[in-house]
């Protein structure tokens, strides 16, 4: 198990979330929504945000489909997981995201939230999703 700050993305083509947790305390929350359609300008501030919070590990979400194969946003994102990895020099893995924002959606639903006050929030809050998922997963082996 990492010891100290990691950092999760759920990668989009328009928004990617980002969430923060600890690992030993088990614990992760939404950080903030990335809105832009510009690549660069996606990585740029996946980068500042990284330096900002200083990770131990980045976790980016890896779409599938149904069935549990590539779609063509996986590779995008395996792009953005590896450039992230060279750019910082810290380890990255990728974590299969499926329904991560449906589940999103219908926690803050639950909370009571707007659809408008939801939507921009609903990538940060499956990016903290893909960063729990994570967590138990190392719990598991």
């Amino acid at each position: 198990m990492p010891r100290g700050t990691l950092l999760a993305f759920d990668f989009g083509l328009r928004y990617t979330g980002v969430a923060i947790g600890e690992a030993t305390l088990n614990s992760t929350r939404p950080l903030q929504t990335i809105e832009t359609t510009g690549y660069r300008e996606r990585l740029n501030q996946a980068l500042a945000i990284t330096k900002n919070w200083d990770p131990v590990l980045l976790v980016v979400g890896l779409p599938l489909d149904k069935e549990g194969n590539e779609q063509p946003l996986s590779q995008e994102c395996r792009q953005f997981a590896q450039q992230l990895e060279q750019l910082t020099g810290i380890k990255t893995t990728l974590i299969d995201e499926r329904y991560t924002s449906l589940e999103a959606d219908l926690i803050m639903k639950e909370r009571g939230m707007k659809v408008k006050d939801r939507n921009l929030m609903q990538h940060a809050q499956a990016a903290a999703i893909i960063l729990q998922s994570y967590m138990e997963s190392l719990g598991n082996e």
